[in-house]
């Protein structure tokens, strides 16, 4: 067999619980009959060089985060990940926002963070007996027929069903790259020349008869997926991004500092112009230009080329998603005029003696699905990069480092089996240049809105196509 490889050595001897009464007697029973020595701890203090394992009752505060990330940095740090249980973020708006945001800081700072009771408790076990992968790819080895192919067959299913990357059935290649491999002992060893930290499962706990093992395939594989995370995480750094990363974005100075300059002064910035701010960092944003008179709008769409579309513009619109008026698939020059006067009455902005009326006009935007990202700034977090993705939200601090941004990326679902796999590395790379934007200008910023990305298919783009922001 491969030498299995860990990131943690020596283990931990023993495990410290911190956790609401009935889940730490659950899970000191638990831990014990696996033959792992289990206390309570008052709290982190108490810890010292044991493995440390915390369930919370509900998602921190911004404060308790802190306190919290400042524990698990240092047990990341030492090798050994806080396995951390907490609630699946629910609800929506500010509140929402903030539990989601806690629970990605802490995570960005080494925590092996899980959902459910069973993946936290295997993942406890993995840690003391078996040791760290060093990131979260799973290859399960199972010989045809057997019940460990079936429960990875029926979680593959349900992967795919939900559009998120399925896990690999192994079947012993040598060039499957992997961090663990999985497979039941009773069935055989795993192939030799795999590498991979070596990971014994078997279907329920009664047939363990001592054997250091995982229980279920489902369990075993979420542990060994926030262990590996928590692994890579350590790997890569803690935390955010460092503010010098954004040097190998290419950014575009002096046109950030014109627009900046044009901006003076306290206010909302409407779609056009936040947009040459994102696009300054490399986002990709629509093509599109500003004409205030239906001559002109004909110009700038012959320049964008056909089908356009044209919406009024203005420091105060209300989003895309929130009604602005919008003319879409406009095809030809007569259209065009048409479509100008028709957003500007829609928008009550029709041209008069003291003032002009003004359109975007675009490009039609590509096929694919919509998206809303915000970057906001959050009491004691900071900046934090938040993606209204259809499961629920979903978060992470800001400037985002790559790993971060695939991960949100990757929270962005097909919405049935059989779509196309949406364009995840574009929505990455829109999200991570904005949030370096957002933290770059810093106390200048309040907020950056991104209502409306379009996220593509594989091979299509993904780009911007509604954006605000407020300048301080």
């Amino acid at each position: 067999m491969a030498q299995a490889r860990s990131a943690v050595s020596p283990q931990p001897a023993r495990v410290q619980v911190i956790a609401p009464a009935r889940i730490g007697e659950t899970a000191l029973a638990a831990l014990r009959v696996r033959g792992i020595d289990a206390r309570i701890a008052t709290g982190p203090d108490d810890v010292a060089d044991d493995a440390l394992a915390w369930a919370l009752e509900g998602s921190p505060t911004g404060g308790a985060a802190l306190e919290l990330a400042a524990t698990c940095a240092r047990a990341a740090a030492a090798g050994r990940p806080v396995c951390l249980l907490a609630p699946v973020p629910r609800g929506s708006g500010r509140a929402a926002i903030e539990r989601a945001a806690a629970l990605a800081y802490v995570r960005a700072h080494g925590a092996a963070l899980a959902h459910d009771v069973d993946a936290w408790l295997e993942a406890i076990v993995a840690l003391v007996k078996l040791g760290v992968p060093r990131g979260p790819r799973s290859a399960v080895i199972a010989p045809p027929g057997s019940w460990l192919e079936a429960q990875t067959q029926a979680l593959i299913a349900e992967a795919e069903a939900a559009g998120a990357r399925p896990i690999v059935l192994g079947r012993g290649k040598a060039d499957e790259p992997t961090d663990a491999v999985l497979f039941d002992p009773a069935l055989g060893p795993p192939p030799g020349q795999l590498a991979g930290l070596a990971v014994p499962v078997i279907a329920r706990g009664e047939l363990a008869e001592g054997a250091i093992a995982l229980y279920g395939a489902r369990a075993a594989l979420a542990a060994i997926d926030v262990l590996g995370r928590a692994a890579e995480r350590a790997a890569i750094g803690l935390g955010p991004a460092p503010r010098d990363a954004a040097a190998e974005l290419e950014i575009d100075r002096e046109r950030l500092a014109r627009q900046l300059a044009k901006l003076p002064g306290a206010m909302r910035v409407g779609d056009h112009e936040t947009k040459i701010l994102l696009a300054a960092y490399g986002v990709p944003i629509t093509r599109q230009a500003v004409a205030v008179t239906p001559s002109a709008a004909v110009k700038k769409a012959r320049l964008v080329k056909y089908p356009v579309e044209l919406k009024p513009w203005g420091h105060d619109l209300p989003t895309e998603p929130a009604g602005c008026p919008i003319e879409r698939g406009v095809t030809s020059d007569a259209l065009v005029r048409r479509a100008f006067a028709a957003v500007l009455a829609a928008a009550g902005r029709l041209p008069s003696k003291t003032e002009a009326g003004a359109v975007i006009v675009r490009e039609a935007p590509p096929l694919g699905r919509d998206v809303a990202a915000s970057i906001v700034k959050l009491p004691a977090l900071g900046w934090t990069v938040v993606l209204d993705a259809p499961g629920g939200i979903a978060a992470a601090p800001a400037p985002l480092r790559l790993i971060d941004a695939q991960a949100l990326a990757a929270a962005f679902a097909s919405t049935r089996a059989g779509d196309a796999e949406p364009d995840r590395a574009g929505l990455a790379n829109v999200l991570r240049r904005a949030s370096h934007l957002a933290v770059d200008l810093g106390d200048r910023l309040r907020a950056l809105e991104l209502p409306r990305v379009v996220v593509g298919g594989r091979g299509a783009r993904s780009l911007v196509v509604d954006a605000w922001c407020e300048l301080a």
